[in-house]
């Protein structure tokens, strides 16, 4: 997609997703303006990623962070070379493992659940019940990233923040040729 004057001075959300499915874990990046009109995605449906046994004993539980979070995900931002795609003011996700693991400078990683989904605000720090254009969401941020996340709340206020994340999975079950089998809400 060319991005246009227009598209380069908007504010820029990421919505990151990583599954996993028989084959390994695969991911789906789609940055998107404010009014949720995508301006780019990116997906590694065709190259799924799967720890072996060494790597499981090796990392531990940190295997999942690395795997989601820097590997993949970082993957889905960056060119083949390593350079940053479009780079998005806040990357939003539905996986903790991708908030924790996943160092990516100048973009802040905001993990956002529906309210009701088992979630627990256990730091007023950094988590937060907020109004979004979905409804009621909770986010958690690292703490670092706190000023950031002040600014950004009031921008959330007017997005639906959680339905992109199913055109996400909606484009993942296509490419992984599952589009009819998929569960759709």
């Amino acid at each position: 997609m060319e991005i246009t004057q227009e598209t380069a001075s908007k504010q820029k959300l990421g919505y990151v997703v990583v599954r996993q499915g028989e084959e390994g874990y695969i991911g789906g990046y789609l940055c998107a303006d404010e009014r949720g009109v995508p301006i780019e995605f990116w997906h590694t449906t065709g190259s799924p990623v799967r720890a072996d046994r060494l790597q499981v004993l090796l990392y531990g539980k940190t295997l999942k962070p690395e795997l989601l979070g820097r590997h993949i995900t970082g993957s889905l931002l960056g060119d083949e070379q390593g350079k940053p795609r479009i780079k998005p003011h806040v990357l939003l996700t539905e996986e903790d493992a991708i908030l924790y693991g996943v160092d990516l400078p100048g973009i802040t990683v905001i993990l956002i659940e529906p309210v009701g989904s088992n979630q627990i605000i256990n730091d007023e720090c950094t988590c937060r019940r907020i109004v979004t254009g979905a409804g009621d969401v909770v986010i958690r941020w690292k703490q670092e990233n706190t000023a950031e996340v002040e600014q950004l709340i009031p921008s959330l206020k007017s997005v639906d923040v959680l339905e992109p994340f199913k055109r996400i999975y909606a484009l993942l079950d296509e490419l992984g040729g599952k589009g009819s089998e998929r569960n759709k809400e």
